[in-house]
């Protein structure tokens, strides 16, 4: 009997980002192969700590605890404990092998544990934002070999305002799965409400809410313009801009956009990962 080969197959991780992220999975496939799987696993780790905020029906019998629980199990992981779920033991390796710094991991679940105990105001918002998907991209640009300070500094905005075009865009299904990214004068202001299907909302609400994280994704997308010419082998880190450039200008159509992406958006990838350059 001859054994398979199963070098060509994609990683647990990879897989897993596959499934749940398909715009960063896509985008990653562009990086250098001996960095591929460990943007794979931090992106893994990545989507594991945002589901652990999104609380439905949980939330009217424990408040926010199930998502500190959950946040508190990873935390453990990092700090050495054995835990399982399909994507731990990576998580756990790359930390082993010093490929994943504890101290980062940690500040994105304490971004995402501030998110769960409520955001205070816009700037309170914009450092967890910072702390989290802006440390998300500055990680990976770091893995591509990104040094400059100023220019981490702006692939942090990047990933800032990545988030919130994706959190802009699928607005209603976020509310629904019982995440509340949102300031609170946001949820006072539009009386935002938990329910058993998640935080109920109005074709109005959405809409003035979309406007105003618009204006904010357009800002910090200004504010890490400068870091959109990297090279073939570091744009990798910015990439999704891409995508989420394209979903500003279709901002009107977002509620009834497919969720797959067609071949124009993976084109424009394609293209931006050639020239070594994304348009901001």
């Amino acid at each position: 009997m001859t054994n398979k080969d199963t070098s060509s197959l994609p990683s647990v991780c990879a897989t897993y980002v596959q499934k749940y992220d398909p715009d960063h999975f896509y985008c990653a496939l562009f990086a250098p192969i001996y960095r591929r799987e460990l943007i794979f696993r931090l992106l893994a780790f990545n989507i594991e700590i945002t589901r652990s905020v999104s609380l439905s029906s949980s939330w009217l019998v424990a408040g926010p605890m199930a998502g500190f629980i959950r946040l508190q199990w990873w935390r453990e992981l990092i700090e050495g404990k054995d835990r399982t779920h399909e994507i731990a033991p990576f998580i756990k390796e790359s930390i082993a092998h010093g490929l994943f710094a504890p101290k980062i991991l940690l500040g994105m679940i304490e971004a995402k544990e501030e998110e769960l105990d409520g955001i205070k105001d816009w700037q309170h918002w914009e450092s967890i934002l910072m702390r989290s998907s802006g440390q998300l991209y500055k990680t990976i640009a770091q893995m591509l070999c990104v040094e400059d300070k100023e220019v981490l500094q702006q692939i942090v905005f990047i990933g800032m305002a990545c988030e919130v075009v994706r959190i802009a865009r699928y607005l209603p299904k976020v509310l629904s799965s019982g995440r509340c990214p949102l300031p609170q004068m946001i949820i006072d202001q539009y009386h935002l409400q938990r329910t058993d299907d998640g935080i109920s909302y109005t074709a109005g609400v959405i809409s003035d809410i979309r406007s105003l994280l618009i204006i904010k994704a357009t800002e910090y997308l200004n504010e890490g313009k400068d870091a959109r010419s990297l090279g073939r082998k570091k744009i990798v880190s910015i990439l999704p801009a891409v995508f989420a450039k394209r979903d500003l200008k279709k901002a009107q159509q977002w509620d009834y956009l497919p969720e797959k992406r067609g071949a124009g958006d993976q084109l424009s990838v394609l293209w931006s990962n050639f020239r070594g350059r994304v348009s901001l």
